[in-house]
């Protein structure tokens, strides 16, 4: 494999890809990244798929100007909208979730009964119940929006009663299903963790995607020198905002936050 040189360079609409940046500093603790926050445009999830495609190719572009090794789409709304409009033509390596969570969750269901929970967009395009189908046919995905969820993240409020409460609700299709496996399909989810396991039980596997995209990551970098371990923060609404709720998260030290402008969307 060709030895990659550069930082990693990540995006999602807020908080939700830091589940992913923890999960490869945990593999790199010295990798470099530059994580693009498009919280002037969050959820993502609630767009139609054309938004969000013309959103997530605006983040690719601005993440291209730090010549970054990879560029990780820590968003799996953007992900189905690439998947359904067109991914863009770059030379940079691009890394997404849905590939990496459907083979997760088909090793390690047994009965082929795979929930997936995620943005509205992203049930509604079916990008992992077909990942998944094609890497078993006979399985039978159960894809669900949570539109409550994000917000709930994105608000600090992710280890609250509302939090607990909003998960049971949204867990309720998934034991109606007898899932055996649950793909948490947006990177804001995996912070809930606890309480889905609390609403399934440990008789359903939970499934993060995150952890799948880290360890690509890790080893497309193998061989490259070393990073510094610094992590660059670009934020298109309230950086302030963005930094206290990333620290209440347990994210890594932020090394240097800046305030981008973004590409400007129209309402939802």
């Amino acid at each position: 494999m060709k030895t990659a040189h550069g930082p990693v360079a990540m995006f999602d609409s807020g908080l939700g890809g830091l589940t992913v940046l923890s999960a490869l500093r945990a593999l790199v603790p010295s990798v470099d990244v530059v994580y693009l926050a498009d919280t002037a445009h969050v959820p993502y999830g609630d767009r139609t798929l054309e938004d969000i495609a013309q959103l997530a190719a605006g983040n690719i572009k601005r993440l291209q100007e730090y010549d970054p090794a990879i560029i990780l789409i820590a968003c799996g709304s953007s992900c189905s909208a690439f998947d359904a409009r067109g991914w863009p033509d770059t030379q940079v390596p691009l890394v997404g979730l849905v590939e990496h969570g459907a083979r997760a969750a088909v090793a390690a269901s047994r009965s082929g009964r795979i929930g997936v929970i995620a943005t509205q967009a992203t049930a509604k395009s079916g990008v992992f119940g077909r990942a998944i189908r094609r890497l078993r046919p006979d399985a039978m995905p159960v894809e669900l929006g949570a539109p409550a969820l994000v917000p709930i993240v994105e608000a600090g409020d992710s280890s609250t009663e509302r939090a607990a409460i909003a998960v049971a609700q949204a867990c309720e299709p998934i034991k109606a299903g007898v899932c055996d496996a649950l793909i948490l399909g947006c990177t804001h989810f995996p912070h809930l963790s606890a309480w889905f396991a609390q609403a399934l039980g440990p008789q359903v596997a939970l499934v993060d995607p995150a952890q799948a995209c880290a360890r690509e990551c890790a080893e497309m970098l193998e061989g490259a020198p070393p990073g510094q371990g610094r992590l660059i923060v670009e934020v298109t609404g309230d950086t302030h905002s963005f930094a206290r709720h990333a620290a209440a998260l347990g994210a890594p030290a932020i090394t240097q936050l800046v305030s981008y402008a973004g590409l400007r969307s129209g309402p939802k």
